[in-house]
């Protein structure tokens, strides 16, 4: 087991009292690190719906050919979808948490019907860092995990983590290490 080193920061990343329930590990198995997304997330995911409530809203605010209690109910109504998606968002922010252990990744989320998708480190044919210009912008990335050809399980994504990089390679390295276990020869 890995403990936090100086500053309460394991290897660079943050470490917090665990999110991840307890009954998701196997038996003996460690967990390296936990994340949620960075708070980006809750933007990014906001966006497309955000925008149309505050399309409405800025339309009740400039055609002035519509009556003024219409144009009263389309501001309400832009709000209350800008401020509903931005709800949601933050409540399924708050029930995503990545995890890598020394076996395996997870993505949980949810907050009422909870999944968890896992992904054996063997599974694992690469993972990789992709961003868009605003994420590079921002210091955040989606982790994909490419599983190996023959494994019957879809792609696996972290969505918008802050430090991707810093992830990726602890995650590399957390590969090759079970790679490393695995490979050498067993005790009598």
């Amino acid at each position: 087991m890995s403990g936090p080193g100086p500053g309460g920061l394991e290897n660079g990343l943050s470490v917090r009292a665990r999110i991840i329930a307890p009954s998701l590990l196997g038996p003996g198995e460690v967990v390296i690190f936990e994340l949620k997304p960075s708070l980006w997330y809750v933007a990014f995911v906001s966006l497309p719906i955000a925008a149309a409530g505050l399309m409405l809203l800025l339309l009740s605010g400039v055609v002035s050919d519509l009556p003024e209690s219409l144009r009263r109910w389309g501001a309400v109504l832009g709000i209350w979808i800008v401020g509903l998606r931005i709800a949601v968002a933050l409540l399924q922010w708050l029930g995503r948490t990545y995890v890598l252990t020394d076996r395996r990744i997870l993505t949980q989320s949810g907050v009422v019907n909870v999944a968890v998708e896992t992904l054996g480190l063997e599974d694992i044919e690469s993972p990789f860092v992709a961003q868009a210009a605003a994420q590079r912008l921002l210091g955040i990335g989606t982790l994909f995990f490419r599983p190996m050809p023959g494994v019957r399980c879809p792609p696996l994504s972290w969505d918008h983590i802050s430090r991707p990089s810093k992830v990726h390679a602890k995650v590399v390295e957390q590969i090759e290490r079970w790679r490393r276990a695995q490979s050498m020869p067993k005790g009598p």
